[in-house]
């Protein structure tokens, strides 16, 4: 069965006059199928009480025939008052579906334009909040109900697919993870220990205490890890087999993110394509006036032992303290990277990542600004909204509503002119209408976790197809940082190790 999804845009720059002159096309698209269904109700009420003048003719036909009348006007009678419900039958259906028409063409109008935006964020908003309220009063009876409602998630599943997998679970409580990392990130930063109101007034929806919990965690798991791991890290130049290069020129946001898929995958083939896990892109291209542009394309966390893209550098990469987000091995890796290839400190940078591959992005643009000059960075499935990105600094995030990575944050990302956030979820896989969904390019078979990089891709597409004003400025902001002859592209391998360590 082939997924598909439907996406809308939250945040961006559109202009007053296009959101008058969109809100008001969107009015009288709804006020149409208003109209156009009450008439097909009209009709299809005629239809109705034609039909029944018509049983009660025929219903009287026995008693006519008896009394010598004329029962073969009647019938003709009948059977002309049949043609006229079918008429109004068709007519009515033809109005509906005009009326749905102009339905599906507001809803675009309405998600093109993020005309929906302030009332699903504010819906969203309240329901975070109400969550994290309750989970912050009691974490483990709220975590309680988290896991029974995947479970039970897991058996709509398993009823279905034949599949009992945490993605259906994933699904199920989307509604509530954002608020649940929220509360138990407030349990944890020790403000749930406020006494009664003002422990409830403290709780924002800004997923600030989210990063004061991981920075209170991180404080103790960075040593530890660096015990296990090592924290000396080693950085390699290293080249793919000719035929498998998988980052190339790109001409936008849907081929940015189409290289980042290809190079995640890569990295997994290392047989085929010569790279390995934990192996970043860095792509230059040269500008009219001899300076260059680059591209940096950073894959997620692969949890390989001697891999700086681990499980516990994500704490580290969402904690409140800077100087410690900027000391990730991620991060630290990346930046090694960028000054080996010869990214200087006055060039236009844009970053895209997957994952704690965009948490990398999301520090770089803001904790190493004296370093590099980040312009854009493009994030799939990361957690970055409360990173201190400066205004400057264009934001494009694509995120799936029930991926549960990017709810970590505990927050949802703001709305800004400079970031935008493509949000997308899993749509009917019955409605093949144009311009609603766009479908994922995946194998069939079982619901696979939506943090898969193809969902975002497909989630892109889906906006991207809109004709989004405030989609399409990002997309033109991405290709003139990178704008430039394309020179090529350098791959950068990261490993850890102590200093024992060849």
């Amino acid at each position: 069965m082939t997924r598909l999804v439907t996406s809308s845009v939250h945040g961006g720059s559109y202009g007053v006059a296009d959101d008058g002159g969109y809100l008001e096309a969107w009015a009288r698209l709804e006020a149409t199928q208003r109209a156009l269904t009450a008439c097909a109700d009209a009709w299809t009420g005629t239809a109705f009480a034609l039909s029944t003048r018509q049983m009660d003719m025929l219903a009287r036909l026995p008693a006519i025939e008896t009394a010598g009348g004329a029962a073969g006007a009647s019938a003709t009678a009948s059977h002309r008052i049949a043609r006229a419900v079918d008429a109004c039958n068709d007519i009515g259906a033809m109005l509906r579906r005009v009326g749905d028409e102009c339905g599906r063409l507001a809803d675009l109008v309405a998600r093109a334009h993020g005309l929906y935006s302030a009332a699903e964020s504010d819906s969203r908003g309240l329901t975070s909040k109400a969550v994290q309220l309750l989970t912050t009063l009691n974490p483990l009876a709220m975590t309680a109900i988290g896991a029974s409602v995947g479970l039970c998630g897991a058996a709509y599943g398993y009823a279905v697919e034949g599949s009992f997998g945490i993605a259906h679970a994933s699904r199920a409580t989307s509604w509530m993870q954002e608020g649940l990392m929220a509360g138990i990130g407030a349990h944890l930063s020790g403000m749930a220990g406020l006494p009664g109101l003002m422990g409830v007034g403290a709780l924002g929806g800004d997923g600030r205490h989210v990063a004061a919990a991981a920075g209170r965690i991180a404080a103790v798991s960075a040593p530890l890890n660096d015990r296990a791991q090592g924290d000396r890290l080693v950085v390699t130049q290293t080249t793919p087999v000719a035929s498998e290069r998988p980052v190339g020129y790109v001409d936008g946001t849907a081929a940015a993110l189409h290289d980042l898929r290809r190079l995640g995958a890569a990295n997994g083939d290392g047989g085929r394509t010569g790279l390995s896990y934990a192996t970043i892109a860095i792509s230059r291209y040269a500008r009219a006036d001899g300076t260059n542009a680059w591209l940096v394309t950073i894959p997620g966390t692969d949890g390989q032992p001697d891999s700086p893209f681990g499980w516990e550098q994500n704490v580290e990469l969402m904690g409140d303290d800077a100087a410690r987000r900027a000391r990730a091995d991620s991060a630290r890796f990346v930046a090694e990277a960028m000054r080996r290839a010869g990214v200087g400190a006055d060039e236009p940078v844009a970053l895209v990542g997957h994952s704690q591959g965009g948490i990398v992005a999301a520090t770089l643009a803001s904790d190493y600004v004296g370093e590099f000059r980040v312009e854009h960075i493009v994030t799939a499935g990361s957690p970055i909204a409360n990173h201190p990105i400066g205004e400057d600094v264009w934001v494009t995030s694509i995120e799936m509503e029930d991926e549960l990575v990017a709810a970590l944050d505990g927050a949802a990302n703001p709305e800004r002119d400079r970031w935008l956030t493509v949000r997308g979820r899993l749509a009917d896989a019955g409605d093949d209408r144009p311009l609603v969904s766009s479908p994922v390019d995946i194998d069939d078979g079982p619901l696979r976790l939506t943090h898969d990089l193809a969902f975002h891709e497909a989630a892109y597409a889906s906006a991207a197809q809109l004709g989004s004003p405030a989609l399409e400025r990002h997309d033109a902001h991405l290709r003139s940082t990178i704008g430039g002859d394309y020179q090529g592209t350098t791959y950068w391998r990261g490993r850890l190790g102590d200093d024992a360590d060849e």
